[in-house]
């Protein structure tokens, strides 16, 4: 009988055997968000999300080159998520990518950890970004391109939340007269591509500048409108609070008061003032209380490395890369700690408004909306010659590079902490939709990898080693049962 072939046979039951002793505690699979009234919920439990968060840009944004980009090197990647642990991070913030580039493992490690992504869709490369103060000079099929291939680079990560549109476009009045349109129109495109070309609406949405003129008017102007050209989210860069401060007299009170009605998931893009230092993060009891809550969903500091501007949390050394633990870390991570979301109040939900004013005080609020340079696009997606990304079995949980405290000790254990399972697959499960003519009709250039994925069921035994295939199977156990996988392993251990 081949039950009892070899003795490396009894070797993997036994192996097996424990590998279910710990699949009873394994933690579940990272759920997609969705958009569900005036907040992000769980789209499997429906559980509401609150985002507590930093925005993530080593190097600063206005540096940013093609080539590379915070998650394109599992090394870096495995520093910094383990950071976040730390911190006790959901959700970080990224501002520009290159759409060309292999994100699948620092979106693996990123997910395991149980962190979502809200990214940019805009650089500071000629080409890909609007102007805005000529908006229509920028508005091209080649911009599109760029902002549709970073879509497609993420759309299959289930850890993907949502895409902003544009930060701080409109922040002065030659902008707020310029752009508004233009930047809604983007909006509009990409949520066009999304539902032609994406199997998940994936949220999109705007960052805005705080400047009190513009506040209320420009969130009611991209709230408006048709379903397809307002946004889903909004995000607000608020730095109102300083120091020692109580929820009226930093302001957070009328901020509240203005985006009472605000029917659309609303959070800090960016927060954390530096007028008053070192930052205590006073605000974080504030932000995730009652008070808060039945207006806003959390927020993100500014941010998670030391720049020129002074924000950052950690120190990145350019010549070891090594990284260590700001004052404001600590500080932080104090604060993030004492964070409960269990029972936050939420408010009720507010009908998004279907039609627009006729006028909008302090900005241009033309609803007539610029022609999309890329209906062809739009309809039939990139070249289907690109590749997708996917969740990958991850390779790298601990970094080789060094990580220092606030006290400059190097810390021993630099293990990214697996909280959350993720089904490696071979392929993406987020494919284009079927369209039998879409190479020949797309007039843009595709893009040449790290393209987005998604979970699947796992791996076929048959186009992987025993050994991978059981480790797929256990990761994704408990979506089909200890029992049924332990049979499947049997057949493969017996082979």
């Amino acid at each position: 009988m081949r039950f009892f072939a070899t003795a490396s046979a009894f070797a993997a039951i036994a192996a097996t055997t424990l590998l279910f002793a710990s699949v009873s505690t394994a933690a579940t699979t990272l759920n997609t968000l969705e958009v569900k009234g005036k907040y992000f919920v769980d789209s499997v439990t429906g559980d509401t999300f609150w985002i507590k968060g930093v925005d993530y840009q080593p190097g600063g944004a206005a540096n940013f080159q093609d080539g590379s980009d915070p998650l394109s090197d599992p090394d870096t990647c495995a520093r910094d998520i383990f950071l976040f642990e730390q911190l006790g991070l959901n959700t970080i913030r990224i501002y520009s990518v290159d759409p060309t580039l292999d994100h699948d493992e620092c979106m693996s490690l990123l997910a395991s950890a149980g962190i979502y992504l809200i990214l940019d869709v805009n650089t500071g490369i000629y080409g890909q970004n609007l102007n805005r103060y000529e908006p229509w000079t920028t508005y091209t099929e080649e911009y599109m391109t760029h902002v549709f291939e970073v879509i497609e680079a993420f759309a299959g990560y289930n850890n993907t939340l949502g895409f902003f549109a544009g930060n701080e476009v409109i922040n002065d009045n030659n902008s707020a007269e310029a752009s508004p349109n233009y930047v809604k129109a983007v909006v509009r495109d990409m949520k066009n591509y999304i539902t032609n070309n994406i199997k998940r609406q994936i949220p999109v949405g705007y960052s805005a500048a705080d400047v009190l003129d513009f506040r209320v008017p420009l969130a009611a102007y991209f709230e408006c409108g048709p379903e397809e050209e307002a946004v889903d989210f909004y995000g607000v860069n608020s730095y109102q609070w300083c120091g020692d401060q109580t929820f009226n007299s930093s302001g957070y009170n009328t901020l509240v008061q203005d985006y009472a009605n605000y029917s659309l998931p609303l959070f800090l893009s960016e927060f954390g003032c530096i007028q008053v230092l070192p930052r205590t993060f006073q605000e974080v009891g504030t932000i995730f209380s009652d008070q808060f809550s039945v207006v806003f969903s959390g927020g993100l500091v500014y941010e998670y490395s030391q720049e020129s501007s002074d924000y950052g949390l950690v120190n990145l050394s350019s010549s070891d890369n090594s990284a260590q633990q700001r004052h404001d870390f600590v500080a932080l991570s104090s604060e993030y700690a004492t964070v409960t979301t269990t029972g936050l109040a939420t408010g009720s939900a507010t009908p998004r408004p279907t039609t627009c004013a006729t006028s909008y005080e302090f900005i241009n609020g033309n609803t007539t909306l610029p022609d999309t340079p890329a209906a062809t696009l739009i309809a039939n997606g990139l070249n289907s010659t690109y590749n997708r990304g996917k969740f990958v079995d991850i390779t790298v949980q601990s970094t080789n590079y060094t990580i220092y405290d606030y006290n400059g000790n190097a810390i021993s254990d630099k293990t990214v902490n697996e909280k959350y399972s993720i089904t490696v697959s071979s392929a993406s499960a987020i494919d284009q939709t079927d369209k039998s003519n879409s190479s020949a009709a797309s007039s843009g250039s595709p893009s040449s990898g790290g393209s987005g994925g998604a979970t699947t069921t796992g791996s076929s035994p048959s186009s992987t080693s025993k050994s991978a295939a059981i480790s797929n199977l256990v990761r994704g156990s408990e979506k089909i049962g200890a029992t049924a996988v332990f049979a499947v392993i049997l057949g493969l251990v017996f082979a």
